[in-house]
């Protein structure tokens, strides 16, 4: 699935969140492209408590490390262990945010 990313015209750096400046060069020459979404689970946690009332417990989310040289925070889907490759889904939230799920990359199968 396609995720978006912000790149840097200047120097070809891919960042996120979105900044105003780019964060290898500084250049404010940046523009929304798209990206895979894959990379590989570098560390996974456990959610057990939440000062959300609505949030459903307990929640796994992680850190993906993308194939574009960025890092992510992602929830996690089911059997998903750090080292494993993944695929990033994207979705909206209520503030209309990016978020993402990391999955098993079937591509790695």
């Amino acid at each position: 699935m396609t995720i978006h990313l912000q790149t840097c015209t200047a120097c070809g750096a891919h960042q996120y969140p979105e900044r105003d400046l780019c964060r290898t060069c500084l250049s404010d020459a940046l523009v929304r492209t798209e990206n895979d979404g894959r990379g590989r689970l570098i560390a996974a946690t456990t959610l057990h408590r939440s000062l959300e009332p609505d949030t459903a417990l307990p929640l796994r989310i992680g850190t993906v490390a993308l194939d574009a040289d960025v890092r992510v925070i992602a929830f996690l889907g089911d059997g998903v262990q750090p080292g494993d490759r993944v695929a990033l889904k994207a979705a909206a939230d209520a503030e209309q945010n990016q978020v993402f799920t990391a999955e098993k990359d079937p591509a790695d199968a």
